[in-house]
């Protein structure tokens, strides 16, 4: 800009296009002018025929090269990096929101399940490490509150846990973040994965956007903890999805939360805290949830329903005459979305027969919850999931945990609840840090040092005798 000439210019099409500039207590502000010729203003460069754009190369920082990185906050994820650091990793804990939680705190899923099988009497509990440990810490803290899950209620033994609990979801992130904190896992916030770093089918990098721009991550182990499988599917694992009513499944829906007015309901309401709870929202459908037009479109059409969805509530029960919405999470409740194909996929028969593997690095006991909105109560102790499920097919140097596990439809309703996730997310934690340390593979990786890791952490493990399946 000419000095003291007070106007920019711009190249276009071999003209010069101009804005006036304005200048205000010393700051100049940009006005728009017409252009002085009436063609249509174009983008230089710009192909009217094409539908994509080729992204120029260009250099991004390697912020950080650590032994393990965690993409995803949530349920599995926290888990997967606090047993990574414990193990002695320097552990990279990536996740989009400013906390953590992921489900359990974005979507307001606000109850927690799984600890236990439901059918009486068996009293056997089949999750404990760190899941048990941070349930146990929401309850010193107060962050418990009662539960409506159904379920058939039977005394427990002393020192286990009950099958289900609310969650107060403010004390779990405190609470989440406080774990990770102790374990030394290095959290970066705000940051969403973007791309994988493969070359001759390892995983050496992430790509990762924040406020800072494009970063890389590198790490020797990787664990996928997304929820959805981004990272597995972008590195080129293979991955399978229902497709519309080709396999039908549970509704998606949006919680929110209730404050109660003068009266309340007598019973406990929902995920109940008293002045407060959590309810079931509007439904949308069976959605999927990795196109952003649907997740999008689903989003609107549940916030535009949710004080319908109260008046309607109200109009059943009329205790909750007074009662105000006070919170909407940032995200809908998604049940499923990818699954990643791994060295093994775990069956309904798998899950229904109570079977037990050599390489059994957590178990499942929960019901499992039919898309006919029917329960299938397991009949057993729970069923083994194998550390060859964690492992996606074509691609080395990662691990996947939580929703995402190489699964068939039926078991997986089973194994989705949030406390077999963690242990799983445990699992993976755990094998990430012992391949890192150990220079291998997590394919390569002695299933039974896995084990025997875990078991010091205190997750609850049965091993299989030497002639059970696989390993």
């Amino acid at each position: 800009m000419p000095n003291g000439s007070g106007w920019a210019q711009l190249p276009r099409d071999g003209n010069m296009l101009t804005w006036p500039m304005v200048r205000m207590e010393g700051v100049a502000v940009k006005r728009h002018a017409r252009a002085s010729t009436p063609e249509v203003l174009r983008h230089p460069g710009k192909d009217d025929t094409m539908d994509t754009y080729t992204e120029p190369a260009r250099q991004i920082p390697v912020v950080r090269d650590v032994d393990v990185v965690v993409v995803g906050g949530g349920p599995a994820g926290l888990a997967a990096a606090i047993a990574a650091a414990r193990s002695g990793a320097r552990t990279v804990l990536v996740e989009r929101f400013g906390y953590l939680g992921g489900t359990a705190t974005a979507s307001l899923m606000a109850c927690i399940n799984g600890f236990r099988n439901q059918v009486e009497p068996d009293a056997t509990q089949t999750v404990r490490g760190i899941a048990e440990e941070l349930v146990l810490r929401l309850q010193e803290s107060g962050g418990l509150g009662r539960s409506p899950y159904p379920q058939k209620a039977y005394p427990t033994l002393p020192g286990q846990m009950e099958y289900s609990y609310a969650i107060d979801t403010e004390r779990f992130k405190h609470v989440a973040l406080k774990m990770c904190v102790e374990a030394g896992v290095e959290l970066f916030l705000h940051t969403w994965f973007a791309d994988a770093i493969v070359e001759e089918g390892v995983l050496w990098g992430v790509i990762v956007e924040n406020k800072s721009g494009r970063q890389v991550l590198r790490a020797r182990t990787f664990v996928d903890a997304s929820g959805d499988g981004d990272l597995a599917a972008r590195a080129g694992a293979p991955f399978w999805q229902t497709a519309g009513d080709a396999a039908p499944r549970l509704t998606d829906a949006l919680m929110y939360r209730i404050a109660f007015g003068e009266n309340r309901p007598p019973a406990p309401y929902a995920c109940d805290f008293g002045t407060h709870a959590v309810v079931w929202g509007p439904g949308v459908g069976a959605i999927d949830g990795v196109d952003a037009e649907a997740l999008s479109r689903a989003e609107v059409q549940a916030r535009l329903a949710v004080y319908d969805d109260l008046a309607a509530k109200q109009a059943r029960d009329p205790a909750l005459a007074g009662a105000r919405i006070i919170e909407t999470p940032p995200l809908l409740g998604i049940r499923q979305t990818r699954f990643i194909a791994g060295d093994y996929t775990l069956t309904a028969e798998d899950a229904l027969e109570g079977r037990r593997f050599d390489d059994v690095v957590a178990i499942s006991s929960c019901a499992i919850i039919h898309y006919y909105g029917y329960r299938r109560y397991l009949t057993h102790e729970g069923y083994d999931i194998p550390y060859r499920c964690l492992l996606p097919q074509g691609v080395e140097g990662l691990l996947v945990a939580g929703r995402c596990i190489s699964s068939e439809q039926e078991p997986y309703e089973s194994h989705r609840a949030m406390i077999p996730i963690m242990a799983i997310g445990q699992a993976a934690g755990a094998a990430a840090a012992l391949a890192a340390e150990g220079g291998v593979p997590p394919r390569g990786l002695d299933v039974r040092a896995l084990q025997d890791t875990l078991i010091a952490q205190g997750a609850e493990l049965r091993r299989a005798p030497s002639a059970g399946g696989g390993g």
